[in-house]
């Protein structure tokens, strides 16, 4: 999801782990919704933030290093519980907040390794994005960040940025994240997609990552999930994958 999709938190898979967490998608078709049709997209996320949701995603790709390229594959459960239904204060905000989960099992050259991590990611009371936390970082936005009420087919812009830290004291910076979307075709003239573009900086500004997340999004609302894509650099490591669900 839009929280999806996440800093590079440690090494190997349990990184890959972390950088799944809102993976999802949409989708691609020639009919195009008319000139002018509208698209609830900050309450369908705040449904679907409320409602929660588990998916299960099969996972392809690639591993680079020093050359040499090893295939990647597996399936992992993708989660969102339900928001909490009380506040907590997060960085001087009243806040309330879901859990990201990611579960499975990824094969990389011939070896299975298993995926688990979560993620709390906060909100203020009108579902606006404040900041997530993790094991190993501590993301808060400078303002509370806020999708569009509506989008049309060709939109663009951005949703929120994130200062990243070690932990909570917020002494050791570790770099920044940046959420944007884009409204392309759907596949259907009911529905477009709409893909979260998140991208992850190193403290000393090199990009370490790069996610697109796409969504499906109906007219009346309805989110769907299909597909992301996801890059990221980890320890010499090029990792290139593809999530189906």
């Amino acid at each position: 999801m839009d929280h999806k999709h996440r800093r590079a938190r440690s090494a190997g898979l349990g990184l890959l782990a972390s950088m799944l967490l809102a993976a999802c998608g949409g989708g691609g078709g020639s009919s195009l919704p008319a000139a002018g049709t509208n698209f609830p997209l900050q309450s369908a996320m705040s449904a679907l933030l409320t409602a929660g949701s588990t998916r299960s995603a099969s996972i392809s790709g690639t591993a680079l290093y020093q050359g040499v390229s090893v295939p990647i594959s597996g399936s992992v459960t993708l989660s969102i519980a339900p928001l909490t239904q009380t506040t907590v204060l997060f960085n001087a905000y009243n806040a309330v907040y879901a859990v990201f989960g990611v579960d499975g099992t990824v094969t990389v050259a011939g070896q299975s390794l298993s995926l688990s991590s979560s993620q709390q990611t906060y909100f203020t009371t009108a579902l606006q994005p404040l900041g997530y936390t993790s094991s190993a970082a501590y993301c808060v936005a400078a303002t509370a960040g806020s999708y569009p009420a509506t989008v049309q087919l060709g939109d663009s812009g951005g949703v929120v940025s994130y200062n990243c830290y070690s932990d909570s004291t917020l002494a050791v910076p570790i770099g920044t994240e940046s959420l944007s979307y884009k409204v392309g075709p759907g596949t259907s003239s009911t529905n477009v997609t709409v893909s979260l573009i998140d991208t992850t900086t190193t403290s000393s500004g090199q990009t370490s990552s790069s996610e697109t997340d796409n969504y499906l999004l109906s007219t009346d609302g309805a989110l769907s999930l299909s597909s992301a894509s996801l890059s990221l650099t980890d320890s010499g490591v090029l990792l290139n994958m593809q999530l189906t669900l």
